[in-house]
């Protein structure tokens, strides 16, 4: 039985038993990317700038409620039903 044991449970042996992750496994990109970040720590700033410039933003909440309420209905042209429903056919 303890042989069974022990080779269920991999007791024996240095390897990970089938089926586990290997932790220390790096790709390479990963590796190109960490030495990459190393030479150009200025990368890092411009990332992070790009990300305040596009992505957090502060929004008004007021001025948001504003520039809905103020919105015009559009015409659509005559690709939209109401454009349809003001023609009489």
């Amino acid at each position: 039985m303890s042989t069974f044991i022990s080779r269920l449970f991999n007791l024996d042996s240095a390897e990970p038993p089938a089926g586990e992750i290997d932790r220390g496994y790096v790709s390479e990109y990963t590796h190109f990317i960490d030495q990459f970040l190393v030479d150009h720590p200025e990368a890092l700033v411009d990332q992070h700038d790009g990300r305040l410039l596009y992505w957090d933003k502060k929004v008004d909440l007021a001025d948001l409620e504003k520039a809905e309420q103020d919105r015009a209905e559009a015409d659509g042209y005559g690709f939209y039903k109401s454009a349809w429903r003001a023609i009489k056919h």
